[in-house]
């Protein structure tokens, strides 16, 4: 296993990736369920606001946990202040679907009919693709959003995707829907959110894995489709929960070592416990850097490794 600097921190190439992330305007929180990615969306919000950033943090999904973490509550659908320059909210596929009908029938009468009748409650549920839609239309007028001086409402918006698959369903579909239609308003609004989303400038996805077999498998594998399929390269890839090793590679050497040769008082004493620990250490940080390597090897580089922190809960 090769040597890694047992920092606990962001390298220099590290930091400078992260300022590039934070100037953009609209950046994707993608990966596996377990991941660790709703975490990472959260800790990146706050590292945004520690540059001075006004940040959005938004959820799409079944999931509430950002809510959880920051006002143990769930997110309302509207832009709730959660931290000194944080605002959180949950995207409501239907609420906005509800919105869209009411912006284009000119008639309330008939619009609340559409929207209060069972067959509307059916749709907003069923039909393919709505869902998706209005979610990532909602991210698209948040990004358009001025305050009362003419300023961007907010700085930087961090989605928290669904997980992978679902991810992908989601940034697909306004080709699909382009594609389909082909003409019209709603092609023309579906055309400036894609223009949003595939521009570098102002559009990132970011990926969160584990250095572990399948997750690691479905980062590379959505790396490949991301670019491939969507014309948006994942431009980061963070590694969470990465055991550091404490150890230089003569001391693990003699850590195995003892570990064979110990001739000590039974199996409970300290130094076989120490022994063990230490053992089992060095067996984690060697399975997880093949994963490590995998994903390096398999994509451009931009890997940040996110330390395991320990906690009492």
């Amino acid at each position: 296993m090769a040597d890694r600097d047992n920092r606990g921190f962001l390298d220099k190439n590290d930091k400078n990736r992260l300022v590039e992330l934070f100037d953009r305007r609209l950046i994707f929180v993608l990966g596996k369920g377990g991941v660790g990615k709703t975490t990472l969306s959260a800790a990146l919000a706050i590292a945004a606001e520690r540059m001075g950033k006004r940040v959005l943090l938004a959820e799409i999904g079944d999931s509430d946990a950002i809510g959880q973490i920051f006002i143990s509550d769930t997110l309302p659908a509207e832009p709730l202040k959660i931290a000194n320059r944080i605002w959180g909210a949950r995207v409501n596929p239907k609420s906005e679907l509800a919105l869209y009908v009411h912006d284009h029938i000119s008639s309330r009468f008939f619009a609340n009919r559409i929207t209060q009748s069972r067959l509307f409650d059916y749709l907003a549920a069923a039909a393919p693709g709505l869902r998706e839609i209005m979610s990532l239309g909602r991210i698209w007028r948040w990004a358009l959003e001025k305050d009362t001086a003419g300023n961007p409402a907010y700085d930087l918006i961090i989605v928290d995707a669904p997980a992978t698959g679902h991810a992908l369903s989601l940034l697909r579909l306004p080709q699909v829907l382009i594609d389909m239609i082909r003409i019209g308003p709603i092609v023309r609004e579906v055309k400036q959110l894609e223009a949003l989303l595939k521009d570098p400038d102002k559009t990132w996805l970011t990926l969160v894995a584990l250095a572990e077999e399948l997750p690691a498998n479905e980062a590379l594998q959505l790396y490949h489709a991301a670019d491939a399929e969507l014309g948006m390269p994942l431009e980061l890839i963070f590694i969470n929960a990465v055991y550091q090793p404490t150890l230089t590679t003569r001391e693990m050497e003699q850590v195995e070592y003892l570990r064979n040769n110990f001739q000590g008082n039974g199996g409970n004493s300290c130094e076989r416990k120490l022994l063990e620990a230490a053992g089992r250490l060095i067996r984690m940080c060697r399975r997880q850097q093949v994963y490590i390597d995998q994903i390096k090897s398999g994509t451009s580089g931009n890997v940040i490794e996110i330390p395991m922190y320990y906690t009492n809960h």
